[in-house]
């Protein structure tokens, strides 16, 4: 959560196209024409994420399905520490959420037009100190949030927590369902044969999801570097107030 005004990346907002070689094992390189998703092939990203993520939840709620074997401890195997913390862990992704959307702290205030050189050296040095200023708020925020959680989770019957910890594992596979599904769909959408984006490098997702794992997060990682994050578009912003 930079507030750097006089360091923003513009080219990051103009990097929507690249082209990628991929190297195969007799040396030989091919060319991957990788672009950003337009409108349609996000939402077809969502919505097959989303039935990727009902698909996983599902079968979690099943006690006979393979999900359920491999990813929920037995009751019996818990002990009410075990639930508790579990529970605290599930939960730690949306409370981290929730304080980065409530915890607010007011950004430096620029200097007048008029302000003599220490008062701009001042305002940069707290330009500079406010992301780690506000990154210490939150995390005094989660800390205390997670005490009050601690505590009411204490109060609780082991049964109450076995199931809290049912609910909160099957929401943080879901999301990490939901957050891969959609990654890989969308490295899928966003490779092509050619440099004007009309025919697919692969011929079905199937094909990308079946190659070998190294070379599919080669791909990924390879098209996460064109995804511009909200957080630039914010530093943008910031710097043309």
């Amino acid at each position: 959560m930079d507030v750097e005004r006089n360091e923003v990346e513009i080219s990051k907002l103009f990097n929507w196209g690249k082209v990628f070689e991929l190297v195969g094992n007799d040396d030989t390189t091919t060319l991957v024409y990788m672009r950003i998703l337009g409108d349609a092939d996000i939402n077809k990203a969502r919505v097959y994420a989303l039935r990727k993520s009902a698909e996983l939840r599902k079968a979690l709620k099943n006690t006979d399905s393979d999900e359920y074997m491999i990813s929920v401890k037995d009751f019996d195997d818990l002990t009410v520490d075990n639930l508790v913390n579990l529970v605290i862990v599930f939960s730690t992704r949306e409370i981290t959420q929730n304080m980065w959307k409530t915890v607010k702290i007011k950004s430096p205030k620029p200097p007048k037009s008029d302000a003599s050189l220490e008062e701009l050296e001042k305002y940069q040095k707290d330009i500079d100190e406010f992301p780690k200023k506000r990154e210490k708020a939150i995390q005094d925020a989660m800390e205390k949030e997670l005490k009050v959680l601690d505590k009411s989770l204490r109060a609780k019957t082991k049964e109450e927590l076995y199931k809290q910890y049912l609910s909160s594992l099957v929401n943080e596979l879901c999301e990490q369902r939901v957050l891969q599904s959609f990654k890989e769909i969308s490295t899928y959408l966003g490779c092509y044969k050619d440099d004007e984006y009309k025919d697919r490098f692969f011929e079905s997702l199937d094909e990308f999801l079946n190659l070998e794992t190294e070379q599919k997060l080669e791909f990924m990682r390879t098209y996460q570097m064109l995804e511009v994050g909200t957080e630039e578009i914010k530093k943008l912003r910031e710097a043309m107030l």
